[in-house]
Parts: structure tokens; sequence; C-alpha cells
């Protein structure tokens, strides 16, 4: 049977009324998606601005891998980084942010040359606080606060509190022999040996033996506890911020 014509003109029609269609939707949906551009980029600078005021001076990769282990892992050691605080007086964030650096809060964490544990204490270290199992976090934060606390009162008093902590974090890192060269070092370089800034420029030249071969102690890889400082002072930064975020939003509930 052959379709008349009437039927074919209807068809037809059908057909002509759905690519309308068609293009309609195409239409709506290409404006909605214009619409919708500019709030997603809106909403990735935002979080890039947040991740910038978070801590400027680490890649936003870092930043976000930070904030991740800071609701993963370290809920598992923070009582243990408090109470190192009540034993020490050094504050539990600057040693949370320093066990990271060590270790990212890995408590099985073993490195190349042999420290191991959250706080990357070496054999001799742990025997002289009387530690026999490194890989224990509870002991192995106490320990290591415990050490950085010791490096902290051997270092002048006549050098500020500021100043004093970084330069006992960098001896934690080097040894203090090699930053007591480095100061040594700064003297005869005109620098103040009592200000980190300072001596911040004077560590790299221990791997230097025109600078070196004079000292005491000898070569050592001086970038590293400049690094070690920078990053230390970075994620104290960001967890500082996140704690007080917690303490506002705690108090909101209440």
């Amino acid at each position: 049977m052959i379709p008349s014509e009437e039927f074919i003109k209807a068809l037809n029609s059908m057909k002509y009324l759905l690519q309308q269609l068609v293009v309609v939707l195409l239409l709506i949906g290409g404006v909605l998606l214009l619409l919708e551009i500019p709030h997603h980029e809106s909403n990735v600078l935002s979080h890039k601005d947040r991740l910038a005021k978070l801590g400027s001076q680490l890649p936003p990769y870092e930043i976000q891998t930070f904030l991740n282990h800071i609701t993963t892992r370290l809920p598992h050691y923070r009582d243990e980084f408090q109470q190192a605080e009540k034993q020490t007086g050094i504050p539990w964030v600057l040693l949370a942010s320093m066990s990271y650096q060590e270790s990212k809060w890995n408590r099985r964490a073993v490195s190349p040359t042999g420290v191991r544990g959250l706080m990357m204490l070496t054999r001799s270290t742990a025997a002289d606080l009387g530690i026999k199992n490194r890989l224990d976090p509870k002991k192995s934060i106490a320990g290591g606060a415990r050490y950085l606390s010791h490096l902290f009162e051997r270092l002048p008093d006549t050098i500020q509190q500021s100043d004093r902590m970084l330069l006992a974090l960098a001896s934690y890192n080097v040894g203090i022999g090699h930053v007591r060269d480095a100061q040594l070092l700064g003297q005869r370089l005109g620098k103040d040996p009592s200000r980190w800034d300072d001596m911040k420029e004077v560590l790299p030249l221990l791997a230097k033996k025109k600078y070196y071969q004079g000292l005491p102690h000898r070569y050592a890889r001086g970038w590293e506890p400049v690094h070690y400082v920078k990053r230390i002072r970075e994620y104290r930064k960001i967890l500082k911020q996140v704690v007080e975020q917690e303490s506002k939003t705690s108090q909101v509930e209440i």
C-alpha cells in the first residue's frame, strides 16, 4: 500500500518539528554551559586562592596532600604531640609540623641512612634518650620533642627566642656541630650568628671546600637544613590556620 500524500506531509512535518526541537535543546544546553563556565572558573580560582592563603611557598598539590593528611593521619597522634608540648613547652603545632617534614606522619618511616619513626631519630640519639623502639609513635614523639628542647637549650641565651628555635630545628636536621660551624663562619663573613636570616645564607657554604676546610666539623650538606626549616614553617602556618578554624567552628556549634 502506497502512503497517501497527506500522510507523507504529516510525517515530514513531524521530522521538521523534531529537528527544530533538537536545535532548541542544543541551544538551551549551550546557554546553560556558558552560564556555568564562569561559575566553575570562579570555584577553581577561589580554591586556588584558599590554598595560596594557606601556604604560598608550597606547590598547591603539596598543600592539598598535607590537608588530607591532617584529616586522615594527624588524629592518630595529635594527643601525643599535645602531651609533648606539656612536657617541653614547645608548641604542639610546631612539633607536628616538624614530624610531618620528617616522616609525613608515617609511624613506620625509615630512611636510607637508618633514621626511623615519626620523628626520624637516629640510633645513637634514641639510645641517649633511652628509646629502644624508634617505631613506637608515643616514644618517638616524646623523644623527638625532648631532643629538640635539648638543642634549643644548648644554644646561647643571647639568641632571641624565634631565631633560637629555628637554629634548633636546623641543628636537629644537620647536627648542632655544623650549625656552630656556620655561626663561626658567619662571624668571619660579617654575618650575625644569632640571626636565622643570616645563617640560612651561610649554612649552604658548608658544602664548599673553600669554606668548610677551616671548620671543626668540615663538610655538610648545608642547604638541607635551610630547606628543612623553610618547609616546617610553611606546614606550621597551614596547620595553625586549620586548628584556629576548628576552634572557631566548635565555638559556633556551642
